[in-house]
């Protein structure tokens, strides 16, 4: 009985901070399920684009972005997905809001430099490959 005790309460030990990160009140599960939910999306969309299923990583973007509407990366992958399914004003709507949401993401900023010089933009092209540098 006193190894069981012990072994319990080692366990309690080690779970300890665990069990104090864990949402406590019904909208921090729900806040936190939204958000295992975003990445989970987010993880299939880049599986789809990876298989070049455009169109269903466009989808598992936006869904995404539905959950978790201020993650830069999923606008900036969203955005990259739109363009490779032909939605150029939506992809440049997407790729800008990515980096107005986080002004240091250079990823962002590169990708969106590409996304300007591809469509034939390439003084903005050549601000926002500046800006991915860590320039300006």
């Amino acid at each position: 009985m006193k190894r069981l005790l012990c072994a319990l309460g080692c366990l309690a030990l080690l779970a300890g901070p665990a069990l104090a990160q864990a949402p406590s009140t019904t909208a921090d599960k729900v806040q936190a399920a939204k958000q295992r939910a975003a990445r989970d999306y987010l993880q299939h969309g880049l599986i789809m684009a990876t298989e070049g299923k455009h169109e269903a990583a466009v989808k598992s973007f936006r869904q995404s972005l539905d959950l978790d509407p201020n993650n830069a990366e999923a606008h900036s992958l969203y955005g990259s997905a739109l363009a490779q399914v032909g939605k150029y004003a939506e992809a440049e709507a997407a790729l800008r809001k990515a980096v107005a949401l986080r002004p240091d993401y250079k990823e962002g900023w590169y990708y969106l430099g590409v996304f300007l010089e591809q469509r034939g933009k390439k003084q903005e092209a050549d601000e926002a490959f500046a800006k991915a540098r860590g320039r300006r």
